[in-house]
């Protein structure tokens, strides 16, 4: 099915080769659908590092973060430095994955970066996925902060309902 027109769903066992191989050659939908396959292959040599290569380096942003997506379930935690390269990433959908794999990790040494990333960044998305990472990751001293960022205004209140969400969260 050239150019992925059918619905269908099919069981097609692949090898880890065949699968880096498809990572590598295949079209968006493929190299999609390879990445999120290759998590039951983490512990074959140099899967993760081309998984990461192809999360960072992908000319399609949903190949980038389908990678991410990837990296994610795999068995090895993610390092704070690639997550913080790839909230740089060029596509709002691709940063705003790696904020919220960053956040996950409910680390407070993280809120500064956080902060930074909310002020510089021109997602809504990604704006909201910070505010709700510092709820994750901050502590009550950061409520004022998530107030002020609530009262901005945003399409479908996307702002307002993440601060309020991290509020809630630092207040549990």
């Amino acid at each position: 099915d050239e150019g992925n027109y059918l619905l269908k769903e099919w069981t097609f066992e692949k090898s880890s080769d065949e699968l880096l191989y498809q990572l590598n050659n295949d079209d968006v939908i493929g190299r999609m659908w390879a990445a999120s396959e290759l998590v039951k292959f983490e512990n074959v040599p140099n899967v993760t590092e081309i998984v990461s290569d192809i999360a960072v380096n992908d000319n399609f942003w949903a190949v980038r973060r389908e990678a991410l997506e990837s990296l994610n379930k795999f068995n090895t935690e993610i390092e704070d430095d690639f997550l913080k390269k790839l909230s740089g990433d060029e596509n709002s959908n691709v940063r705003t994955s790696a904020l919220r794999i960053l956040g996950d990790k409910r680390d407070p040494k993280l809120v500064s970066f956080f902060k930074e990333q909310f002020e510089k960044e021109d997602s809504y998305l990604a704006q909201a996925e910070s505010l709700r990472s510092i709820g994750k990751s901050g502590d009550r001293s950061q409520i004022s902060f998530l107030s002020d960022a609530s009262k901005l205004k945003s399409p479908r209140d996307v702002l307002k309902r993440a601060a309020e969400w991290a509020i809630n969260e630092l207040n549990k």
